[in-house]
């Protein structure tokens, strides 16, 4: 008895010695060039456990699979959408269009360092609602969260295609967590859901004349530390506001090269 005793309390002791599930916070640099335009920005990715934030100097886009919902927040106006996640209807058919094709990853063989840390280089490339993209992804599986992060986005990812909204092929994401992302889109091809086909030839056709999206992202800064619930909630006093119905209520895309949400922001299709 005394034995069980002490093989219980031993135990206790070591899972309160444990340290609580620590959470990654990720500073990445974006430089898009759309024809003569050029715009630099600076994003945030916050993860711990099934939950995400991303931060934008317009937009912040909170995802909370545990709860099955999406947040997508204006600060400066003190608003926010709220998406149930996975999307149904017209949402997780617009969602499926965005990604009708996976990225068939390759490797690229070539590595890199980026922010101290070692990435291996892969090739995509595919077809979104906005376009035909390619993309070069340096992954890394040694960054501090990178498997946090890589767990996040699979875990997304899957409830994505079982709700009928992810990509329709098979193809793999690398494990681990991208450090630098170069991509380039070329507009056209549009096709959405409830988009009259004249009004679709009309984009389509001024589309085709337009120089391709190029977007480089870098990350800067990784962090690990554990994150309070509070990160991942709308803000007090924040005021819901109804999603637009019809096929402009696309205040999300998805990003080129991986499963991330990102708000819509002009020129680039990964505002993320």
């Amino acid at each position: 008895m005394r034995k069980l005793t002490a093989l219980v309390a031993g135990m206790t002791l070591a899972m309160t010695a444990l340290p609580a599930a620590a959470g990654v916070v990720i500073t990445q640099k974006q430089h898009v060039v759309n024809g003569a335009n050029t715009r630099d920005a600076e994003q945030t990715i916050s993860v711990q456990g099934n939950k995400q934030k991303m931060e934008t100097e317009r937009h912040t886009i909170i995802t909370d699979l545990d709860k099955g919902v999406m947040y997508v927040i204006d600060p400066k106006a003190k608003s926010y959408f709220e998406i149930e996640f996975p999307p149904k209807g017209q949402m997780a058919a617009m969602m499926a269009a965005s990604q009708s094709a996976a990225m068939n990853f390759k490797k690229a063989g070539t590595t890199r360092e980026i922010a101290g840390y070692k990435c291996t280089d892969y090739n995509g490339g595919g077809h979104m609602m906005q376009g035909d993209y390619t993309v070069k992804e340096c992954f890394s599986t040694a960054a501090p969260g990178a498997k946090e992060f890589s767990a996040f986005e699979k875990n997304m990812a899957e409830k994505l295609k079982r709700a009928g909204a992810g990509p329709t092929s098979s193809g793999e994401i690398p494990g681990g967590m991208p450090l630098a992302t170069d991509s380039t889109m070329k507009m056209g091809h549009v096709s959405m859901p409830g988009m009259a086909p004249e009004q679709a030839a009309k984009i389509n056709e001024m589309m085709a004349k337009r120089p391709p999206v190029v977007i480089t992202q870098m990350v800067e800064k990784i962090e690990s530390k554990k994150l309070a619930d509070a990160d991942f909630e709308v803000p007090a006093g924040f005021t819901k506001k109804e999603l637009p119905a019809g096929p402009g209520m696309g205040a999300m895309k998805m990003a080129p090269g991986n499963m991330k949400m990102a708000p819509a922001a002009g020129a680039s299709p990964a505002a993320h």
